[in-house]
Parts: C-alpha cells; structure tokens; sequence
C-alpha cells in the first residue's frame, strides 16, 4: 500500500491537509530486501533493495525469510540510495551474515504484514 501512496504523491498533496496524512503516515514504512551480506565485526553489512525511507530513530525491525518472522534491533542505514537507485546498504548490530540470506525482506517491526502474509505482497521488488 505504502507503494502506491509513493506513486501518487503529487494527487495526494493536491488533496490537502487529509492526503498530506496520508503520506505522513506512509513515510513510516519501509522495506529492505536483502542481495548479500558481510560480517563487520559482531554486526553484518547487508546489501539490497530499499523502498521508502528508514525513518530517524528506528530501533526494530523484523525478518521475513521462508514464512517466518524473526525481530532484529538497530538496522542503520550506511549507504542511502542515490537518486535513481534503490541500492542501499543497512548494518544490523548483532546478527550474524547467516541470519539475513539473500532473499530476506526486513520491514518495520511495527508493519502489519504477518507470517501467514502471501509472498507476493513481500516479495522481490515491490513495495509494501
């Protein structure tokens, strides 16, 4: 959904105060597809997809990885995406390389996307 809202930023801006919430809320929420990782330290380097922005301040997050769901704290985002690129880096204290395979997906902990969720609403490439 976050997605879609992206795509029609200018229409919702133009709606006023009730679709300028509506991108407010969107900015919350993010998403991370995992192509490859490196240990660094106790931490690892992961190397991806990002859609939407890492808000300031986040401090959870959580893995999707073959149906389920594990929690992970302080993914930082090293390297933001340039302009045109979704290409991102994020290092996430305290989880080894193996724990975030390529293919993971990592969203806000507080994102309503579940476990029981269809792959296809998380999988590669597409916004939530």
């Amino acid at each position: 959904m976050a997605g879609r809202l992206r795509e029609r930023t200018d229409f919702l801006v133009g709606l006023g105060k009730r679709g300028r919430s509506l991108l407010a809320d969107e900015a919350t929420h993010w998403r991370f597809e995992v192509r490859e990782c490196v240990a660094v330290g106790g931490d690892t380097a992961a190397f991806g997809v990002m859609a939407g922005r890492l808000p300031d301040g986040v401090r959870t997050a959580k893995v999707h990885l073959a149906g389920a769901i594990t929690g992970l704290s302080e993914p930082t985002l090293v390297h933001p995406p340039v302009e045109g690129s979704p290409e991102a880096c994020l290092r996430v204290t305290g989880c080894p390389p193996p724990e975030l395979p390529p293919g993971a997906v990592l969203l806000a902990a507080e994102c309503g996307i579940s476990a029981c969720t269809d792959r296809a609403l998380i999988g590669p490439r597409q916004a939530i």
